[in-house]
């Protein structure tokens, strides 16, 4: 039987009834459930003091001694904001020598790319918990995607909408939340990568905030040194009176013209309900057709 472990690094859950549901889910298709009692702990914004939370992942290494059945996948609650403040107490060596597959997007994203930059260990950034697998009635297009990867060891993403480029790419998939990324640069906890092929999403950020995280990334040399850039959904913002036509797509175009590498858009991923499951660390493979969209082909951890 295989075991889902639930941990709470970051925000708290405001609807309980998701915990339970989310549990459901998983306890009707045969899983055992633990960890779930991290969706009680509660301070001020965060699922419980930094100390608790902190406690709480260091304490997954001890999987691998071997005296405790380990979990086949280690998903986050929900995301929010609270990983950064011990990202440098984490023992990442420890984690990685207990051999876990973790699963996490949002804030989790900043512990994925650094479990990768530290070890070199490969991680989900997919659905959580409470966001996804808690609701009501979750996306089948979530649920098709999270199965097919995990049952079959790959998925391929077909994205139809028409793209100005044709090529085709291979590299190491990374990625994941855009203001996430952007902290880590500068930092240990952002892993070099060249050549990869890097995807990005974010919320509730206006096009011209997007567009300046994209220049810091740009001007930091990271862009530079990818095969391919590709945006997810960038939903939840507002344009202003002022914008004067310059939306999403317009910044889009703009990058486009200064960035020399190809810059994809329409990847089926970020705060959605409908979003793939994806492998940071892994060899992807990325056809890229133009008017008739792109593929990219995905493999399991």
């Amino acid at each position: 039987m295989p075991v889902l472990q639930i941990i709470a690094p970051s925000g708290y859950p405001q609807d309980q009834d998701s915990v339970a549901r989310a549990v459901a889910y998983f306890v009707e298709r045969g899983w055992t459930v633990r960890g779930q009692g991290s969706a009680l702990r509660h301070f001020q914004r965060f699922a419980g003091g930094d100390a608790e939370r902190l406690a709480e992942i260091n304490g997954l290494a001890r999987f691998g001694g071997g005296q405790e059945k380990k979990p086949d996948l280690v998903m986050a609650l929900r995301g929010g904001y609270g990983v950064s403040r011990f990202m440098d107490l984490i023992d990442f060596d420890a984690l990685a020598q207990a051999d876990l597959r973790f699963m996490g997007h949002s804030d989790f994203t900043a512990f994925c790319l650094a479990y990768y930059a530290k070890t070199g260990r490969s991680s989900y950034i997919g659905p959580m918990a409470c966001f996804d697998f808690g609701l009501e009635v979750p996306s089948v297009f979530m649920e098709a995607h999270f199965w097919q990867l995990l049952a079959r060891g790959h998925d391929v993403v077909i994205v139809d909408a028409a793209q100005p480029h044709q090529f085709e790419a291979e590299g190491v998939l990374w990625g994941g939340n855009l203001t996430m990324v952007n902290q880590l640069v500068g930092t240990p906890f952002l892993p070099d990568v060249k050549g990869g092929l890097l995807f990005l999403e974010d919320i509730n950020e206006h096009p011209y905030r997007i567009e300046r995280s994209l220049y810091q990334l740009r001007d930091a040399g990271i862009l530079e040194q990818q095969s391919a850039i590709i945006l997810g959904q960038f939903n939840g913002y507002k344009l202003y009176d002022n914008d004067h036509g310059y939306d999403f797509d317009e910044m889009v175009m703009h990058m486009r013209s200064r960035c020399d590498v190809p810059i994809l858009t329409d990847l089926p991923f970020g705060h959605v309900r409908d979003k793939v499951t994806l492998p940071i660390g892994q060899v992807a493979q990325l056809n890229v057709l133009g008017d008739a969209g792109y593929r990219l082909t995905v493999h399991a951890i």
